[in-house]
This record gives C-alpha cells, sequence and structure tokens, in this order.
C-alpha cells in the first residue's frame, strides 16, 4: 500500500487547485459556472405583455434565478475555501487533516450537490459531480486508516 499516500497527495493537490480555481471561477462568473453544472440561469427580464399570467411567469423565473444565484455562490465559496484550506494543509505537509476533510466533504458535499444537481437539471452533471466525490472520499478515508 505503499501507493495509497503519493496517490492521495497527487489527488488531493489536483482538488485543492481546481477547488480554488473553480471556486473564483464561480464569483467571476456565476451565469457560465451555473451552466458548466447544467443549472440554467433564465432572464429575469418581465415580459412585455400586460398580463397577470406573463407578470406572474416573470416572477417565478425571477425567482428561481434568484435561488440558483444563491446556490452558485454558496457552491463558489465553499469550493473557494475548501481549496484554500487543502492547499495550506498540503503545505504544512497535514495530509490526514486533508483526508479527514476530503473523507467528509466527498460523501456530504458532493452527494447533497449530486442530489440537487439531479433535481434542477440533467443528471449528467450531478453524476459526474457525486461521483468523483464518492471515490475521493474513499481514497482518503484509506488514507485515515492506513494512518491510525
Amino acid at each position: 500500500m505503499n501507493y495509497l499516500l503519493p496517490t492521495f497527495k497527487a489527488v488531493s493537490n489536483i482538488f485543492a487547485i481546481s477547488a480554488v480555481a473553480t471556486g473564483a471561477w464561480g464569483i467571476i462568473n456565476p451565469v457560465a459556472f451555473s451552466k458548466s453544472f447544467g443549472l440554467q440561469m433564465e432572464s429575469n427580464s418581465i415580459p412585455s405583455q400586460d398580463n397577470n399570467d406573463s407578470l406572474k411567469d416573470a416572477a417565478t423565473l425571477k425567482h428561481q434565478r434568484d435561488l440558483t444565484m444563491s446556490y452558485i455562490s454558496l457552491m463558489s465559496i465553499r469550493q473557494l475555501g475548501t481549496g484554500i484550506i487543502l492547499l495550506i494543509f498540503a503545505y504544512q505537509g497535514k495530509w490526514t487533516e486533508a483526508a479527514t476533510i476530503l473523507a467528509v466533504i466527498g460523501i456530504i458535499v458532493a452527494g447533497t450537490d449530486g442530489i440537487y444537481l439531479a433535481r434542477a437539471g440533467p443528471r449528467g452533471p450531478a453524476i459526474f459531480h457525486a461521483v468523483p466525490g464518492a471515490l475521493i472520499s474513499a481514497l482518503a478515508a484509506g488514507v485515515i486508516y492506513l494512518d491510525s
């Protein structure tokens, strides 16, 4: 099992750099970031027709856009923060601590995101998000197990 820790170090660093990059991207360009997860942020402009149904539809679209924007903002900040913490732990050589974080977020965060994304849009991005999270979590759990 001599390969487990070096593999984890590489995966952890790749994940950390990717998390910082995607977190920053989500903060800078939330619309493009949301599209990469299959979440469409529809225009919130009000239709020109002057009837109650079109106004209700516009209000519903705006509400959905606001909810999506809130979720994307939360994901972006979470990604950025997680990536920075993992990079700090890597710099300090605290691999068990990094593994603990990834073991937890790999299941809870990626799984929750996967469920939310599957409900909100196409299942492909949801699966692409949840499955790697579970695999990283399993790798991290292996590192923790071997360290104890």
